[in-house]
């Protein structure tokens, strides 16, 4: 049974997070391939991540000619089978991580294209996940077990919209990806909420033990009713192997935002939230994921 939000919002957030301070995001994943997106000031106009939509969806017509100039008809779904992750070496990336003063990272297990960054055992999502098509290992995994050999909290982010399977109001009343990408490998959104959503979530924190859960898109279109966020942090707080230790952000639903959840998560906003614990994320240039488009004035300094 799902505990009310005044139940929920009681519970007091883990000590570790508050004196974190500061974590390290890493988003890769199948745009790594292509890595670009036409740079420019528009808040979250430069995002590589978002290629799928922005540049092979031609969302709000970004760089109409990139994708047929370098890759012709290629269907973006052929980039997961390019990811390899050759050079991925989890405890160097750890290492890293722990000598620039990071008390924790943040893995994109599945960004809004749906490709998964571990072998999953949902039927929706085969060989769309880095066991079967790519790599061909378990990305979270490898990183979950460096990060805890370097005393690194590992935490897992996790979209909780699918471009394939639910369009969004950000696209203006059409898809962000072509309409025969959502006919050929979506399922609608019904089905989606109930057969991948929450059982993934459940998944991932029954695998992986992240002790930070950041949520993403869902605040742009979701009702609180559709996320199943209540009954989901219920059972987190309640009843899954990191009850006590894990922190979740606050973009599950519409009306979410700044509301509930253990942490608030801005972005690019450069602004506190009241008294509660928040986040602020951003890109190392103005994107998340890496853009060979970015030029080295593109970089955020020690400074800013």
């Amino acid at each position: 049974m799902a505990e009310s939000w005044e139940m929920l919002d009681k519970r007091p957030i883990p000590e570790w997070y508050q004196k974190a301070k500061f974590g390290i995001f890493i988003h890769w994943g199948p745009y790594s391939i292509p890595a670009y997106r036409s740079v420019n000031d528009e808040l979250f106009g430069s995002y590589a991540e978002w290629y799928y939509a922005s540049v092979y969806g031609l969302y709000r017509n970004q760089d109409p000619e990139f994708h047929q100039k370098v890759y012709g008809n290629m269907e973006y779904r052929e980039f997961g089978k390019q990811f390899k992750a050759e050079l991925f070496d989890p405890n160097t990336m750890t290492e890293l991580v722990k000598k620039s003063g990071a008390k924790y990272m943040v893995l994109t297990t599945k960004h809004h294209d749906g490709y998964c960054l571990w072998p999953t055992k949902n039927e929706h999502k085969k060989e769309w996940n880095s066991g079967e098509t790519g790599p061909k290992r378990d990305l979270a995994g490898e990183l979950k077990k460096a990060a805890a050999d370097k005393g690194i909290e590992f935490g897992i982010y996790y979209s909780i919209i699918d471009w394939e399977s639910v369009p969004s109001h950000r696209c203006d009343g059409g898809y962000f990806i072509p309409e025969k990408d959502v006919e050929k490998y979506g399922i609608g959104k019904t089905r989606y909420l109930e057969e991948v959503l929450k059982p993934q979530l459940q998944e991932l924190v029954e695998t992986y033990e992240p002790t930070v859960l950041f949520s993403d898109g869902g605040e742009w279109d979701l009702t609180e009713e559709e996320s199943g966020v209540r009954e989901f942090l219920s059972w987190l707080y309640k009843e899954s192997p990191v009850q006590d230790k894990v922190v979740v952000n606050d973009r599950f639903y519409a009306g979410m935002p700044g509301c509930h959840g253990d942490y608030y998560s801005t972005e690019y906003r450069d602004k506190t939230v009241g008294n509660h614990p928040w986040e602020e994320s951003r890109g190392m240039g103005k994107s998340y994921g890496y853009n060979r488009a970015e030029r080295p004035e593109d970089y955020k300094t020690q400074k800013n």
